[in-house]
């Protein structure tokens, strides 16, 4: 089969003396893959490592740190075919192994990539759903059978096997996404799997003949970027390992994806290898949006939605697609369809101020805002709800009387509905004045007036969109008490028709009518001042209205004898 050797992605590096690699792997294999591994916009679940749970820690899974990036990445997540430690040893000699089983590898996608047994396999899988139209990462592959055994026949591998929708063409199906660059255009990829076969400096190692480099690449050099002998005396393990690569691959937003991540050693358990990943760089297009507010009412507060993205590096304009049933600048204000990063800005945020327009009949409505270069897939929603009127009511007001041996009280109690229902105000008012004390603010109040008193409720929303006004009156009349008979001989006592608690009634009228039915005497706003007049003395009838002759409910009549 035909090798393509591309030695412009080897790199054989020289002690540096920069800092050294490290390493750990003493968290669970779930936690590092979420978070070390992934970026933004891709949710991941159903974590497995080697086919089993991934919620086990194993030599073999790790974090690595390299502020010098001799390994070309500063940080990031690190599989591996043996203990994983194994890269922050410095590099004294060639051709290093550390832990790891010896077993046979069993996973078929894996061994496609080679015809030599795999042993030593660390095979991570999950699935994942991207909120954009791309996902990629970025990651180095190193080994310590570089650069002895290039050529030859224990052609250690790795591979990233994607299966899904494929929004170009049929599903793919454990497709490796982990290719060879193409050297005259970097921005796209070959067929070929990166692997030490594939990737080395175009001349066999030290112990296989040139006939297994017969495709080497002649314009390797051209294409070099690091070429400098051994990795002896280096920061790290590993004899040799690639430049930073992609892999990059077309998917349709909010479906599910399937993604194995795998390497093993292959035709020995001997001398490891590893793949080293970017910290966070397993994302879908870079960018996320969310509802930090996923609600808000009109004319209420404010929902917002936050962009985030991952290079906080420059200029980027990011179109937005708005939609929803809300209508965009009627329903809430005027919202652009594009924001603009500044250099330095990693988040930046949508307001949505809804208007009270009091649309009752559309009642709740939705914003959603989706990024529209991630191929339009599904963003989050914020829902504006309708606000109706406020109404507010409360219970008929009473008749108290002032003289009571015990002072009598009212109990006015309120309700509201309408507005925004996340809590009410309640203001209060009395004419003539009234002292309510700590229960101001209240529902519901108790209230004992000295004199007839009109109280009035105010009742408003939390976000003062809007009020409604209830009034009620609470009269201080006690009960009247109408005598039969009175004296109006000019003693000084007794000489009017005086009917107790009267004042308590000051639109009163009284009429009195002599045996046959006719008015004798008539008074509007009745004073306790009829002396009967120049009438004999005899029997007569009255009519008494506390509220005026216009209520005829709660008259009071009866007869008076008037004695000279």
């Amino acid at each position: 089969m035909m090798k393509h050797f591309l030695s412009l992605l080897f790199v054989v590096i020289l002690a540096t003396g920069y800092s050294q690699v490290t390493v750990t792997n003493n968290l669970t294999v779930e936690q590092y893959v979420q978070n070390v591994l992934l970026g933004s916009g891709v949710t991941v679940t159903n974590i497995q490592y080697n086919g089993g749970p991934a919620n086990v820690v194993r030599e073999s899974v790790g974090a690595f740190s390299n502020p010098a990036a001799n390994v070309g990445l500063t940080s990031g997540f690190i599989m591996g075919t043996g203990d994983v430690q194994l890269a922050s040893q410095p590099n004294e000699g060639t051709g290093s192994s550390l832990g790891g089983t010896a077993e046979e590898g069993v996973d078929t996608d894996l061994q496609s990539i080679t015809a030599n047994q795999i042993f030593d396999e660390c095979v991570i899988e999950f699935d994942f759903v991207p909120s954009g139209d791309t996902i990629s990462f970025r990651y180095v592959f190193a080994s310590e059978e570089y650069p002895e055994y290039v050529c030859g026949d224990v052609n250690d591998a790795f591979g990233f096997f994607l299966s899904g929708p494929n929004p170009f063409g049929a599903a793919y199906t454990a497709d490796n996404i982990a290719l060879i660059p193409n050297p005259t255009n970097p921005s796209a990829y070959t067929t070929t799997p990166v692997s030490i076969n594939t990737v080395n400096p175009g001349e066999p190692g030290g112990f296989f003949d040139p006939e297994f480099c017969d495709d080497a690449d002649p314009n390797w050099e051209a294409y070099s970027i690091f070429y400098a002998g051994t990795n002896v005396g280096s920061v790290y393990e590993y004899d040799g390992r690639t430049v930073v690569l992609r892999a990059v691959a077309a998917v349709e937003c909010g479906q599910t994806y399937h993604i194995k991540l795998a390497i093993g050693d292959a035709g020995d358990p001997v001398f490891d290898s590893g793949v080293f990943l970017e910290a966070n760089s397993f994302n879908s297009n870079g960018l996320s949006i969310t509802a930090n507010v996923s609600d808000t009412y009109e004319g209420c507060g404010n929902a917002y939605f936050v962009v985030s993205r991952t290079d906080a590096s420059g200029n980027d304009q990011v179109p937005l697609l708005i939609q929803g049933d809300a209508v965009n600048g009627e329903d809430y204000e005027f919202v652009e369809d594009t924001i603009t990063f500044q250099p330095g800005a990693l988040t930046d945020t949508i307001f949505i101020h809804a208007i009270v327009n009091n649309d009752i009949v559309n009642g709740d409505e939705t914003v959603e805002i989706i990024i529209n270069d991630n191929g339009a897939c599904g963003g989050p929603t914020v829902i504006i709800h309708n606000v109706d009127p406020i109404t507010a009511s409360i219970n008929i007001g009473d008749t108290l009387c002032a003289e009571a041996p015990l002072s009598e009280t009212h109990v006015f109690a309120s309700t509201a509905s309408g507005g925004v229902p996340l809590g009410y105000s309640y203001i209060w008012h009395a004419e003539p004045p009234y002292n309510f004390g700590s229960q101001q603010g209240q529902p519901t109040i108790v209230v004992a007036p000295e004199n007839t008193t009109v109280f009035q409720l105010i009742v408003g929303d939390v976000c003062g969109n809007a009020y409604a006004t209830e009034s009620r009156i609470v009269y201080v009349e006690c009960l009247l008490s109408i005598p039969n008979v009175f004296t109006p001989d000019g003693d000084g006592t007794n000489d009017v028709f005086e009917i107790r608690n009267i004042d308590d009634y000051p639109e009163a009228d009284l009429v009195i009518l002599n045996r046959w039915g006719n008015v004798v005497y008539e008074s509007t706003g009745y004073k306790n001042d009829w002396n009967g007049g120049d009438l004999t003395e005899g029997v007569y009838f009255y009519k008494l209205y506390p509220n005026g002759r216009k209520y005829e409910t709660g008259m009071y009549s009866g007869f008076v004898q008037i004695f000279r």
